[in-house]
């Protein structure tokens, strides 16, 4: 980890990062992702998704669990269970076998992203330092961070590129 290197040298700049507006549905993020994907051919994989509003402030953020769990039965969810508790499915449920994710999925894929997406628990400045990034990260337990500078999202940061520039210093190359 360079001392020299800034966020800014690292993040994966805004026009790069998938995002979308607010009102776009499940059905929609869901193509965009896809779409990353293919354009940067494995260069990156989104991991989520930026929402913006109208103003182009950031809302929140999609992660591949939000859509994910915005797509499922609503009597699956329930709320956040803690990392130590054991998740347990209701025996009666296993009829739906194969079928989770069947016929009523395309009818939620048409929820607005607002409706599932989560906030913003913390973001970095481009000028930052990349200790200062891995810092933040750990404590607020994140793996994806925006990127600001002058009030604006300019990029994301991940830390599995913060993780690269560590592996390099550990290990010498």
């Amino acid at each position: 980890m360079a001392l020299h290197k800034k966020v800014k040298d690292l993040m994966i700049a805004l026009e790069d990062y998938p995002h979308i507006p607010y009102w776009f549905t499940l059905r929609q993020a869901i193509a965009i992702v896809r779409e990353a994907s293919l354009k940067f051919e494995s260069a990156f994989e989104p991991r989520a998704v930026l929402v913006f509003d109208e103003k182009y402030q950031l809302m929140g953020m999609l992660t591949l669990r939000d859509i994910i769990r915005g797509l499922a039965p609503k009597f699956l969810i329930k709320t956040k269970v803690k990392e130590s508790a054991s998740i347990e499915m209701d025996p009666s449920l296993s009829i739906l076998g194969a079928d989770l994710f069947g016929p009523g999925v395309r009818e939620a894929s048409q929820s607005p992203v607002s409706e599932v997406m989560s906030p913003i628990k913390i973001a970095v400045g481009a000028d930052d330092s990349l200790a200062k990034a891995v810092f933040l990260m750990i404590k607020e337990d994140v793996g994806l961070m925006p990127v600001m500078q002058d009030k604006k999202v300019v990029g994301m940061v991940r830390l599995s590129d913060l993780f690269r520039e560590i592996s390099d210093l550990v290990l010498g190359d």
